[in-house]
C-alpha cells in the first residue's frame, strides 16, 4: 500500500513539474510555449541579422545554460552569428542572407542544461522573409514661407520598421553639406521613431532640393522627398554669399559677388 502510495506521489510531482515547465521568448514577441510549440515571430529582410532571445527560466527549477537551432531546419545560406548566455537569458543571433526568396521559414530551436541532460526541449519558431519592411515619410514642420539666411528651418522624418532586425537609414540632401549634413538613423524593430531634420540656407535666393532616405540593407533609395526654399537675406548674410555660393548662378555678377564677400567680412569684423 505505501509503495502504491509513494508511485502516486512521485506520479503528482512529476506531473506538476510538467505543468510548470515552459520556453519562455522575450523578443521579438513575447510568448510562453511548451515543448515543441511553434509560435510566429514576424517579418525579416534579405540582408539582416535578427536576435531571438529566452529567458533562461526552464520552468523545472534550474536555468537552460545551452541554447542552439537545430541545423537541419537551418535554410540553405543563413547563418548563426552568435550564441549569448547571460545572467537572465539566451540570446541566437541569425543572419538572412542577400538572395533569401521571400516564404516562410521554421526554426527549430533546441534547449539544454549541462547538468540535467534528461531535460531537453525545443520550440519551432517561424519568420516570414519579405522586401520593403521599411516606410519612411518626410514633412516639413514649418510653413513653406520665407525664410532668412542662417535660420533653422525644420522638418521631420517618421521610419516605420516593419522587422524583426533593427534597419539602419542614411538621410542625405541634394543640399550642400554646410546647409544640412548626412546622417545615418537605425531604427530599432518593430519601432517608428520620429527624427527632426535642420535645414540651416547660406544664401539668398529660392533653391529647390530634395532629402533621400537610403536603407543601409539593400543600398536603395527607399523615400525621397522634394522641397523648395524661399530664403531672404540679412545684411552680413547677402554680402558673404559668395563664399556660400552664388544665389542667381549669374558669371555676370561675379565681380560684385566678390565685392560683397569682402566687404561682408569686413562688417563681421
Amino acid at each position: 500500500m505505501f509503495k502504491r502510495l509513494f508511485l502516486v506521489f512521485c506520479l503528482l510531482v512529476l506531473v506538476s513539474q510538467s505543468a510548470f515547465a515552459n520556453i519562455e521568448l522575450l523578443s521579438p514577441v513575447k510568448a510562453v510555449l511548451s515543448d515543441d510549440a511553434s509560435i510566429q515571430a514576424g517579418f525579416i529582410e534579405p540582408n539582416q541579422v535578427f536576435d531571438l532571445i529566452f529567458s533562461d527560466n526552464s520552468g523545472y527549477g534550474f536555468e537552460w545554460n545551452n541554447v542552439s537551432v537545430d541545423k537541419t531546419s537551418l535554410p540553405n545560406g543563413w547563418s548563426i552569428v552568435s550564441t549569448d548566455i547571460t545572467d537572465t537569458s539566451l540570446i541566437v543571433s541569425i543572419k538572412v542572407p542577400e538572395n533569401a526568396s521571400p516564404n516562410f521559414y521554421n526554426l527549430n530551436v533546441l534547449f539544454s542544461n549541462d547538468l540535467q541532460p534528461a531535460f531537453r526541449e525545443s520550440i519551432n519558431v517561424r519568420v516570414v522573409v519579405k522586401q520593403n519592411l521599411l516606410d519612411v515619410s518626410f514633412t516639413r514642420i514649418s510653413p513653406e514661407s520665407l525664410s532668412v539666411v542662417g535660420s533653422e528651418i525644420p522638418y521631420k522624418v517618421v521610419l516605420t520598421n516593419s522587422s524583426i532586425a533593427s534597419y539602419p537609414v542614411v538621410v542625405s540632401s541634394t543640399l550642400p553639406v554646410s546647409w544640412f549634413s548626412e546622417r545615418t538613423l537605425v531604427v530599432k524593430p518593430n519601432e517608428v521613431p520620429e527624427s527632426d531634420l535642420v535645414v540651416v540656407p547660406q544664401i539668398y535666393g529660392k533653391k529647390d532640393f530634395s532629402f533621400q532616405a537610403k536603407s543601409v540593407n539593400s543600398g536603395l533609395v527607399v523615400k525621397s522627398f522634394s522641397s523648395e526654399l524661399n530664403v531672404l537675406p540679412t545684411l552680413k548674410g547677402k554680402f558673404s554669399s559668395a563664399f556660400g555660393g552664388f544665389p542667381f548662378f549669374t558669371f555676370s555678377l561675379l565681380p560684385f559677388q566678390m565685392f560683397d564677400s569682402f566687404f561682408g567680412l569686413v562688417l563681421a569684423n
